[in-house]
């Protein structure tokens, strides 16, 4: 309940993110991250190659 007032979300928001039952909206997803002081970033991989995936098949 604390984490969905500081994130200025309805609590069955952070309900459905904690259970992973449908997909959370990337602006909520936001939200809890900025509420727990973290940061969401996206950088280059560190390692391996968009080709990899086709070693999966």
């Amino acid at each position: 309940m604390k984490l969905a007032e500081r994130a200025g979300l309805r609590q069955a928001t952070i309900s459905i993110i904690e259970s992973g039952e449908r997909p959370a909206k990337l602006e909520s997803i936001l939200a809890v991250l900025a509420a727990l002081d973290l940061e969401f970033r996206i950088e280059e991989r560190s390692k391996g190659h968009g080709s990899d995936i086709e070693d999966l098949f």
